[in-house]
């Protein structure tokens, strides 16, 4: 029923009045992997050999000079589709020079942008920071549940995927300085699940960036919301759901000289957290670096550095991590079949220093294609 409706939504974009311009494209992704066999959140498909695929569809449609309609679509071989994007935007809005967008769309935190696509992904998959599920829930627990949550993947991301929310947007550029200011459903780590808004409180983001020269970017964004979902087990003490917040904060740069390319980024997040008998703010540093080099020009080699470093919790006279350190190192090769095409083959491996035995790894072939 979904693929009908999509199916008739992209059907009736191409019928929109003559002075609206519709323009279609995407990718389509096939991949084989192969990750050891662990207990290790990282282990895809248990451990199995296993093929995949992966499309996106983008519909852009321009209805005015300075009003848009944004549509981008995503599915998986196991996965129904999603609309990562359903958003109106409008530019230099009342002639006053900023832009606004409403709607589902990526939030201003972060400078993942057009990597998170196949395409344009030096390697397979996202940083650990945006993927890794950490053992704290978006509902309320005891201290036992996260310690014995760790290393599972049942909780919150730092940064959820993508971080696509719906929401608003007020952005723009002054100059070499870039910012968006933006409010949404959810939080930074809890909006892949969300749709409409879960609790009484906004996520606010505020996003800067600049670039003093050709090659540079760098930018800094912080956010506040709460993350508590209603309706769950209800709260220890007499403090609504949006006194447990969560605060995050990143610093990102992107840099490019000739065939080199840099990017790198750290957030560090904070929840306030109502455990049985206190509030206790629970935290974790995240960080990726990654570099692309073109040794010529259809042919690349890319390595990915990336790492979560969790706070400590106490347990009576004990204190321990409320989540395992993670560390992942990632590398590969890519070869553009011409300009639409590449294929790239990439090696993942993850450790838990903490954990004796906690190891994983990934070996991925993937042939991806833009139209």
């Amino acid at each position: 029923m979904k693929n009908i409706l999509v199916f008739l939504v992209l059907a009736a974009s191409l019928t929109l009045p003559t002075f609206a311009q519709v323009q279609l494209s995407g990718e389509a992704s096939a991949y084989s992997l192969k990750s050891s066999r662990s207990q290790n959140p990282r282990v895809v498909n248990k451990g199995n050999a296993t093929f995949g695929w992966r499309f996106d569809l983008f519909v852009d449609g321009k209805v005015t000079e300075n009003v848009y309609v944004l549509v981008n679509t995503r599915s998986f071989e196991d996965d129904p589709i999603n609309f990562d994007y359903a958003a109106i935007r409008i530019t230099d809005f009342a002639g006053l020079g900023f832009n606004v967008q409403m709607g589902k769309f990526d939030m201003p935190f972060g400078n993942l942008a057009e990597r998170r696509f196949p395409t344009k992904n030096f390697l397979y998959g996202l940083p650990l920071i945006y993927e890794y599920r950490t053992s704290l829930p978006n509902q309320v627990v005891v201290r036992m549940d996260v310690l014995n949550n760790r290393a599972k993947g049942v909780g919150m991301r730092l940064l959820d995927f993508g971080i696509y929310d719906i929401g608003a947007m007020l952005y723009g550029d002054i100059g070499s300085l870039h910012y968006a200011i933006a409010g949404s459903n959810g939080t930074i780590s809890s909006t892949s699940s969300r749709q409409l808004n879960q609790n009484q409180d906004f996520n606010k983001i505020v996003r800067l960036a600049y670039t003093p020269m050709m090659g540079l970017t760098v930018g800094a964004a912080a956010a506040m919301g709460a993350y508590l979902a209603d309706g769950g087990k209800p709260l220890p003490r007499d403090e609504g759901s949006n006194h447990y917040q969560q605060l995050i904060g990143e610093v990102d740069f992107e840099f490019s000289r000739d065939r080199f390319l840099l990017n790198g980024e750290a957030v560090y997040s904070q929840w306030t957290v109502p455990f049985e008998n206190e509030d206790t703010k629970l935290s974790v540093l995240g960080y990726y670096a990654e570099a692309k080099y073109t040794w010529f020009p259809r042919f690349y080699t890319a390595a990915r550095v990336s790492g979560l470093i969790f706070s400590k919790l106490n347990i009576g006279d004990s204190s321990l991590r409320w989540d395992n350190n993670v560390l992942e190192v990632e590398a590969g090769i890519g070869y553009h079949i011409d300009r639409s095409t590449i294929i790239k083959i990439v090696r993942r491996e993850t450790r838990t220093p903490e954990v004796t035995g906690m190891r994983d790894n990934l070996t991925v072939l993937q042939l991806a294609v833009a139209f």
